[in-house]
């Protein structure tokens, strides 16, 4: 049996930026009551990257830091103090902290986080309207009658960005300001190195120009690296399932934890009954409702005004919008608020509607079913009205994510069956085969079975031309699409020149292009556009059925979008030949064990879990459960009389971004 001792441990990391030396502490482990702790800014030398060292079986809590990693890219800041940058999402307005400054110019200008929020400060050349900060040549001073064409920008240690035109001239365009906090323990976190607060954080007025007040400056060209923090403990996992769990990030945009107290309301579509659960796995139905795995509808603001509650619906990944069908759905975001954004094919965006939330006075009496659903009974005085999350005790929502306490093998079960891996796009193989198409876009390849006469959709595009110059599957089955010269039929591709008037003409070569068009060039020296590939969209993906070899059949059953081709056809997918798909794989979820010992990283922001039992030989540890609040985890049941765990971290550079290194650690724990 293992037998767990605190330890408490000190020491010294070099080149401290405040002069202070970082000490053990809690960490602040949402999901297992730890206490809050300011984390110390610390530099290091760039070959300085690994994390701690930690023996199992004695529980270690190891605390982090910053360190400023030099990028090479101007538009990346550090924050050389304590302050934060202040970012808004342009849809709902809503503001975060943070100190991420992993920094970009969006199409239109604006300087932008990892996540497309607009960076704050003084919005205007004379610096004095705080708003959105955009990267352009308004407010050149100038007296030519034409702006010139911006050249370049830097950023200033003060946050004043300075832009260069194509004539030499260059002015202060904006300015960058920063927040601080007097209580940054009294932030609440909501993804990755962001936070909102309230009056508790003591924030300033407003946001102030780097180098006043002790805000701190910028360092232009590097970012903060959070340095892992560490903590080992022994673990058994609590019956409670209305508890705070641990984030597991899924990269599935149906997938939504809750942060804090609440719980999300469903409807029984034959009783209306309400049901309430923490458990927020989601697929999209035929309709776009969002179905919890028990078959119950979400319920929010239906509307964009968020003025009706109902069902909450969406429209489906690549199908056009119920309002506006020339244009088509590209995806949709939900915010901490509930705030549902959705994305359309012609760059614009609007509000969809929002997820509500329901609070309970006594979750401890609530006896959830197999599904971890929990009958609402207004009338027991233990729920709180419907609302908006962040309201009064109600917690806040986190996409992407699950927390992995709520799951249970009914859930695991029910998500094995669901067809959950077409939301993220799936990166490309180049293979420099004409043939070969990757499709980029939410829509599938058609594709016939010649002797079963069956239709079955896929995204694997390794196609080839058979003996008969159809272009098929590697095992045979046709590509479906226009298959004549007029534009005018549909059925099975074929690259050949039976459609054009030169009879002894032969098919030299052939090029298809981003829209799926089929360009073949003759013996003769002419070409003629053959046919076009076309994609299909499906309303219900969950109507498929898995046939195996990267197959899906049922296609009826899935509501296909175009079903009068290729007259009712919209183009919204595009091709690039010569690749293939690498398709997305979604990740698996796994129910916490029973007991064991569990390591717990607060910090962290990417890189590579290893164990070693000598601190010699090292090698990656899985599974590990990852979170967009900048945590992991692991647990190890397997006994051991000792072994050490560290977080390699990767370097930046402007050429390679993350490579890992190979130094040694940075502390090695001895004599434990």
């Amino acid at each position: 049996m293992f037998q767990v001792t605190s330890a408490s441990l000190h020491f010294a990391c070099v080149n401290y930026r405040h002069g202070a030396c970082l000490d053990t502490g809690m960490v602040n482990d949402r999901t297992q009551s730890g206490s809050n702790c300011a984390r110390t800014a610390i530099t290091a030398a760039p070959g300085l990257r690994y994390g701690l060292l930690l023996v199992l079986l004695m529980a270690l809590t190891v605390q982090g830091g910053y360190i400023d990693v030099p990028t090479g890219l101007s538009w990346n800041v550090a924050i050389n103090g304590p302050g934060y940058l202040i970012v808004r999402d342009p849809v709902t307005g809503l503001q975060s902290a943070t100190r991420q400054g992993a920094l970009t110019v969006d199409m239109n200008g604006f300087l932008v986080n990892p996540i497309g929020m607009r960076v704050q400060g003084f919005s205007n050349a004379a610096l004095t309207t705080i708003g959105d900060l955009q990267i352009n040549g308004t407010g050149w001073p100038g007296t030519n009658n034409a702006t010139p064409t911006l050249a370049y920008f830097v950023i200033q240690s003060n946050g004043c960005i300075v832009v260069t035109m194509a004539d030499n001239s260059s002015f202060v365009r904006c300015q960058i300001l920063l927040q601080v906090f007097q209580e940054p323990s009294a932030l609440t976190q909501i993804w990755n190195d962001m936070f909102v607060w309230s009056d508790t954080a003591a924030p300033l007025p407003q946001a102030i120009p780097p180098g006043t007040s002790g805000v701190g400056t910028l360092l232009s060209g590097y970012m903060e690296e959070l340095v892992p923090e560490l903590q080992l403990s022994l673990y058994a996992r609590p019956p409670d399932t209305t508890r705070q769990g641990f984030l597991v990030s899924t990269a599935l945009p149906v997938d939504v934890g809750i942060q804090g107290s609440g719980f999300f309301v469903l409807r029984r579509t034959n009783d209306s009954a309400l049901f309430a659960t923490r458990a927020g796995t989601f697929y999209l139905d035929g309709s776009g409702y969002l179905v919890h795995y028990s078959g119950l509808r979400l319920q929010g603001y239906t509307n964009t005004a968020l003025t009706s509650i109902g069902d909450v619906q969406v429209d489906p990944l690549g199908t056009p919008l119920r309002n506006n069908p020339p244009l088509c759905a590209e995806g949709f975001g939900i915010n901490p608020l509930g705030v549902i954004t959705e994305w359309v094919s012609d760059g614009s965006d609007f509000v969809r509607g929002q997820v509500l939330l329901q609070a309970c006075s006594n979750p401890g009496a609530l006896t959830p079913d197999a599904f971890d659903l929990s009958p609402i009974d207004t009338n027991s005085g233990l729920w709180s009205p419907i609302a908006a999350p962040f309201t009064t005790n109600l917690g806040w929502l986190t996409q992407y994510a699950l927390e992995a306490n709520q799951l249970n093998t009914n859930i695991l079960q029910v998500r094995s069956n669901l067809i959950l891996n077409f939301f993220e796009q799936g990166i490309w193989q180049i293979t420099d085969l004409p043939a070969n198409l990757y499709l980029w876009g939410p829509g599938f390849f058609t594709v016939r079975d010649p002797v079963a006469n069956i239709l079955y959709a896929t995204r694997i595009g390794d196609f080839q031309l058979d003996a008969n110059a159809h272009l098929v599957t590697s095992n045979g089955l046709r590509v479906q699409g226009i298959n004549n010269v007029n534009f005018t039929e549909v059925g099975d591709i074929t690259i050949d020149a039976a459609d054009f008037s030169n009879p002894t003409a032969t098919v030299t070569n052939f090029d298809i292009d981003y829209q799926g068009n089929i360009a073949v060039a003759l013996s003769d020296g002419t070409s003629y556009l053959r046919g076009q590939i076309l994609t299909q969209e499906y309303r219900n993906i969950q109507g498929l059925s898995v046939a195996g070899n990267g197959l899906y059949s049922n296609l009826t059953a899935a509501l296909p979008v175009f079903t009068n081709l290729p007259a009712d056809y919209i183009p919204e997918n595009t091709f690039m030949s010569g690749a293939v798909e690498q398709p997305n794989t979604v990740p698996p979820l796994q129910l916490p064990p029973a007991s064991g010992v569990r390591l717990y990283i607060s910090n962290y922001n990417g890189g590579i879990v290893q164990s070693s039992p000598d601190l010699q030989n090292w090698t990656p540890v899985n599974p590990v459960n990852y979170s967009v609040m900048n945590e992991a985890e692991l647990f190890d049941v397997t006994p051991s009389t000792q072994k050490f765990y560290r977080v390699a971290l990767p370097t930046w550079s402007t050429t390679n971004i993350y490579p890992l290194t190979n130094t040694q650690p940075v502390v090695v724990l001895q004599g434990l």
